[in-house]
């Protein structure tokens, strides 16, 4: 009972599955039909995943609108005590609905053979973390990675020995706020440009961050990642960078290939702001016989 438990417990904390990898490419089929390496959720995670993927949206455009939403309950008059006790309530009401959710989804992940397999093996490979296990199971499995150790890490001391144009702030003061008036203005200045950045600047300049984007050309990366790892033995790598993002990276080798003579040449894709490894334009390089690093940006795909 308490193996059960402990595996329950497993189940409702584990990462997510995408697909297990198959042994070769999948011939194409018919739009309406799901490739057989899928995974195939039943009705407890699919319902659960739906409610989330809503709340993660509304979240998201929350964030995008909430300075509206405030200008707009201030003029109204809203911004209450008996509202925000109100707000508070709602608040716990949808956390209680989430834990919810969370709880029918570990329990769909417990009655599913599939799941069942690929989170026995990710436990194993947790207590025995070497970097076969680790490449083996990434080999194999196609999941969530967020809850994945990386497999380097890049300390902020050695950024800070990487050579970069400085100034000292009293030059930076000195040039851009000449006057006592522009240095009273240059604080709330860049408060606003904050929240301007932070509220729809990433997401106006990186839209392939968006989540809804991320969520319909889901299918697509699935695709491209299938792949990248059956066609051309493509290897994953989790990169935890000094500013705390964590960059989904994947490296097709070809320097012991016998049927190229650039695979000694590395080449480092870099896509655009809406574009994922996995379907971008690491094909070319990769068609032409090249060792080729992909990676996608923080908010891209499986980065943080």
């Amino acid at each position: 009972m308490k193996n059960q438990l402990i595996f329950l417990w497993r189940c409702i904390l584990g990462p997510k599955l995408y697909q297990t990898y198959p042994s070769a490419i999948p011939l194409v089929s018919r739009s309406d039909q799901q490739p057989a390496h899928l995974y195939t959720k039943n009705a407890a995670e699919t319902l659960s995943d739906n409610v989330f993927f809503a709340l993660k949206l509304s979240i998201g455009i929350l964030k995008v609108t909430w300075p509206l939403c405030l200008i707009y309950c201030y003029r109204k008059g809203l911004l209450s005590y008996e509202n925000g006790i109100m707000t508070l309530r709602i608040v716990g009401c949808i956390t209680i609905i989430a834990a919810y959710f969370m709880l029918l989804r570990g329990i769909g992940r417990f009655v599913n053979p599939s799941y069942k397999i690929f989170i026995e093996e990710f436990y194993k490979v947790k207590s025995n973390l070497t970097k076969e296990t680790r490449q083996n199971l990434l080999s194999k499995f196609d999941f969530s990675l967020s809850h994945w150790q990386p497999d380097y890490i890049i300390e902020s001391s050695v950024v800070r020995k990487l050579p970069m144009i400085s100034t000292t702030k009293t030059d930076l003061i000195n040039r851009t706020e000449t006057t006592l008036l522009e240095r009273l203005f240059h604080y709330p200045s860049l408060f606003l440009g904050y929240i301007c950045v932070n509220v729809f600047g990433r997401r106006l300049m990186f839209p392939g961050s968006l989540q809804l984007l991320r969520h319909m050309m889901e299918r697509p990366l699935l695709d491209g990642r299938t792949n990248l790892i059956v066609r051309y033995n493509a290897k994953r790598y989790l990169l935890h960078t000094a500013d705390g993002n964590n960059i989904d990276t994947i490296f097709v080798d070809r320097r012991e290939s016998n049927q190229t003579y650039n695979g000694q040449i590395l080449v480092i894709t870099c896509e655009g702001n809406a574009g994922f490894y996995e379907m971008g334009c690491m094909s070319t390089p990769i068609d032409a016989g090249y060792s080729v690093l992909g990676w996608n940006r923080p908010g891209f795909g499986e980065s943080s």
